[in-house]
């Protein structure tokens, strides 16, 4: 795992380069290398993970040194390319993952994108041709941003390293503010700053450079596509399931440093943890982090998950001062651009504690969105009862339930907790209104009243049409899990959760690899049918039965648990005063958002008192996207 950044065009450097290297450290302590090129900068910072020696070292070449590459990320299945270009007589000088790209950009050009397993952004360049790619993974575990100049096109794995390029169009995207209000986090493309964009899964630039010129297309090397097997059975399932898990984790251990697991206690964890301790000849170091607040502590399924499989597991405590002003404002401005997913925190010093024991970490991310482990999917079941009755008698049994009737419960017609999003999303036929319910961090009728309509913009809707190929068979509900399932994945899981563990771990120097993401097990979770993958009560069906084999009971049976932070423990005083200074001061966010909306929401957090129709965890939220748009409006 490593740190990367460089342009194609002008050869102007002038400190540039190790100023760009300095601003990733982070990313790749272990060595840094710097190539020019005068068509092109490579820059590279290095987490000795595979070939420790400086035969691993980057940028690295071929034989003859006319095909440069520098990469992040690991390649799963590299040993069996290697093995397939040296019968077409290519040489190699170490054992690194990496050494195989160039190799395989000789044999194939782009074409060999699809052919790698793993998780990666790659930048290659062809001295002889002057020609250029850039590519990121088709999932987006690893992410790179880019900017194109009349001088250049730059690329780094964070968006920091971009802004010191002095030619960068750094003024605010309003589109991406509108967009972050709504979802507490940018959508790919975009980003916050107009001249920055974030390369999307699956996606790659080719160019060349032509009298210090740049000619450049973006275009896609995968892309998904919804199947269905009706005559699938549960059993057969949670055998494929089992299966394609197994697999997927083994291929996932290789490492010439420590390497352990996150076994936080959760289903997704324990059994990545379970098939990694099966797969391993000796026994394997799993992590836990115990809150002192029992709400948010699972120490007790980990530790028995632990006894069970034989691992060597250790119990680490979270410490509450991460909670204060500066932590939080840094690991905000860290991130590059807002971003209010409040479990960054969580994983920040997660990550930080493990790094203290292992280099390499895998981790149970991914199974909730391949699975259908969110409440997402088992509220879909909320509403289709509602769907099938004619609107009329719907409409009276709602508002009979509103008036204290019990219609609704008497004929189990409305669940015991029924939330206006629900509500809302029950009438309606349109799958991405009720798609865009599910997704939106705020209400479309509280967003409305939050932005400041000076601006205009695009509606939010657009980021939830359907894009993919999927099948149109099935029930109403069968279609709507797909549309969810679609989105779950090249959206949130992408721009949320996915760029929120990079961030995080690797702040700390940590690799975290993320089995549950291996493109079999991920497809076929993702293809499964809906009553696969949620009751009305819980998600993750094929998961939870595959759990009950491979995990003790009371581990399997367990609800699901959030990762995420106790908000009554962890915020510090010096934290709300600050806070209140800032948002209810001269706060630039006041160009863009309605204060008569914000104000009221951080006075109640800020002097401890409940907020109507709004948790205490919702309530943070709101208060870290309003900071994180504040500290990146005000720099």
């Amino acid at each position: 795992m490593c740190g990367i950044a460089g342009w194609f065009g002008s050869s102007q450097n002038d400190g540039l380069a190790e100023s760009i290297a300095s601003s990733l450290n982070h990313r790749g302590p272990d060595a840094r290398g710097i190539q020019s090129w005068p068509g092109a900068t490579f820059i590279h910072t290095r987490l000795s993970i595979i070939d420790l020696s400086s035969t691993g070292a980057q940028p690295m070449c071929n034989e003859d040194g006319t095909v440069w590459v520098i990469f992040n990320g690991e390649i799963y299945n590299h040993a069996q390319l290697r093995h397939l270009l040296k019968t077409r007589g290519h040489r190699f000088r170490g054992t690194s993952d990496t050494e195989i790209l160039p190799h395989l950009y000789e044999e194939e050009g782009a074409a060999f994108l699809p052919k790698l397993r793993g998780m990666f952004t790659i930048a290659i360049y062809d001295t002889r041709q002057q020609t250029f790619l850039l590519a990121r993974d088709r999932f987006g575990i690893k992410p790179l941003f880019y900017a194109e100049t009349a001088q250049r096109l730059a690329f780094a794995s964070e968006i920091r390293p971009l802004l010191l390029l002095p030619e960068i169009d750094k003024h605010p995207n309003t589109q991406a503010i509108f967009d972050f209000s709504a979802l507490f986090y940018i959508p790919a493309p975009q980003t916050f700053y107009r001249g920055i964009c974030a390369l999307q899964p699956g996606e790659l630039i080719t160019g060349q450079v032509e009298a210090g010129q740049i000619r450049c297309r973006i275009e896609k090397f995968h892309r998904w596509q919804l199947t269905s097997d009706p005559n699938l059975t549960l059993e057969q399932a949670t055998e494929r399931a089992d299966v394609l898990l197994q697999q997927a984790v083994a291929s996932q251990l290789e490492s010439d440093v420590p390497l352990g697991a996150l076994l936080s206690g959760g289903i997704d964890s324990s059994l990545v943890s379970a098939a990694a301790q099966q797969a391993s000849s000796s026994d394997l170091n799993t992590f836990n982090v115990r809150f002192s607040e029992a709400a948010y502590d699972e120490t007790w399924a980990a530790v028995a998950v632990a006894t069970q499989i034989g691992s060597r597991h250790h119990t680490l405590d979270m410490q509450h001062s991460q909670g204060n002003w500066e932590h939080i404002t840094a690991l905000l401005r860290h991130a590059g651009q807002p971003f209010a997913d409040t479990s960054l925190f969580a994983v920040d010093a997660v990550s930080h504690l493990i790094r203290q024991h292992v280099t390499v970490a895998l981790s149970g991310d991914g199974g909730d969105e391949g699975f259908g482990g969110y409440s997402r999917f088992w509220r879909l079941y909320s509403m289709a009862p509602l769907q099938r009755l004619p609107f009329p008698l719907w409409r009276g049994i709602w508002n009979g339930a509103a008036a204290g009737l019990s219609v609704g419960a008497k004929f189990k017609l409305l669940p015991d907790q029924f939330p206006k999003r629900v509500r809302d999303m029950s009438e309606s036929k349109d799958s991405t209104f009720i798609v865009q319910n599910l997704f939106t961090a705020l209400h479309v009728h509280e967003h409305h009243h939050l932005w400041n309509h000076a601006h205009d913009v695009l509606p939010i809707r657009r980021l939830f049409e359907p894009q993919w190929l999927t099948p149109q068979e099935g029930t109403f509900l069968d279609r709507l899990s797909r549309h969810v399932a679609e989105v779950n994945t090249r959206l949130e899981m992408v721009d949320d959760f996915l760029f929120k563990v990079d961030i995080g771990s690797m702040r700390q120097s940590l690799e975290v690899r993320v089995p549950m993401l291996d493109e079999d097990l991920f497809t076929f979770g993702l293809n499964l049918p809906h009553a696969f993958k949620a009751t009305r009560r819980a998600g993750k069906v094929v998961l939870r039965t595959l759990a009950k084999r491979r995990l003790p009971p009371e581990v399997a049976r367990k609800p699901k648990m959030g990762f995420a932070v106790p908000v009554g423990s962890w915020v510090t005083a010096d934290f709300k005063r600050n806070l209140r200074e800032v948002l209810l001061g001269t706060s630039p966010i006041a160009e863009y958002l309605n204060p008569e909306a914000y104000s009221p929401l951080v006075k109640a957090f800020c002097e401890d008192r409940p907020y109507p129709g709004i948790a205490s965890d919702g309530l943070y939220r709101r208060m870290i996207m309003l900071l994180a748009l504040h500290l990146a409006l005000e720099n």
